[in-house]
């Protein structure tokens, strides 16, 4: 196997032909962002309110704490608390560019999501990392670009990420993946910094 900085991603992409493949849906649960209204905003973090984390938090495939809202309490229902190992998706935009946009969410606290996001929470055979790191990739990006648009508004369905069709590759061959995105990301960002 050549080191992973000589690799890229169309060879895993070539390499996950040979895998088995599945709905992403058999994988995954999909759970809808908090409905609220201005009124429920508050303007700090308090016992009555929680940080809400909206699209813009998401950016390159990682999800930041600028720009957050706090919302009442009691708008957010259990599962909509995020938890370490959760996807953070962009399901509703006016910007083709951001439906779809995803990141892992890695920070442990309390925290929620906007109306506007969805969170998509491994249950089966595919690693949380490898999913997110899948939805970085050219492939992901075309795939949502063609189901997402909408007039006005374009928006990301249940169906279209459940109707995804994913390889299904080892937990070795998930872990190589997940190493060879890190990487890349890490090379990308040092780029942008020079």
């Amino acid at each position: 196997t050549p080191p992973l900085h000589r690799v890229n991603e169309s060879q895993f992409i070539e390499a996950f032909k040979n895998s088995r493949k599945s709905r992403l849906g058999d994988h995954i649960e999909q759970i809808r962002g908090v409905s609220y209204k201005p009124s429920d905003l508050g303007t700090r973090l308090d016992l009555n309110h929680i940080v809400l984390l909206r699209a813009n938090n998401v950016n390159n495939g990682k999800v930041n704490f600028d720009e957050v809202q706090y919302v009442s309490r009691n708008k957010v229902a259990e599962q909509q608390i995020i938890k370490v190992g959760d996807i953070l998706m962009c399901a509703s935009s006016g910007s083709l560019e951001h439906v779809g946009k995803a990141a892992l969410c890695t920070s442990s606290g309390k925290y929620t999501f906007g109306a506007f996001c969805k969170l998509i929470r491994a249950t089966g055979a595919l690693k949380s990392e490898f999913i997110a790191a899948y939805m970085q990739t050219d492939e992901y990006r075309d795939i949502i670009r063609n189901v997402a648009q909408g007039s006005n508004i374009n928006n990301l369905r249940n169906e279209h990420i459940d109707e995804l069709i994913v390889p299904i590759p080892t937990i070795k061959e998930q872990e190589r993946f997940i190493e060879y995105m890190l990487l890349k990301q890490r090379i990308l960002q040092q780029q942008k910094n020079y």
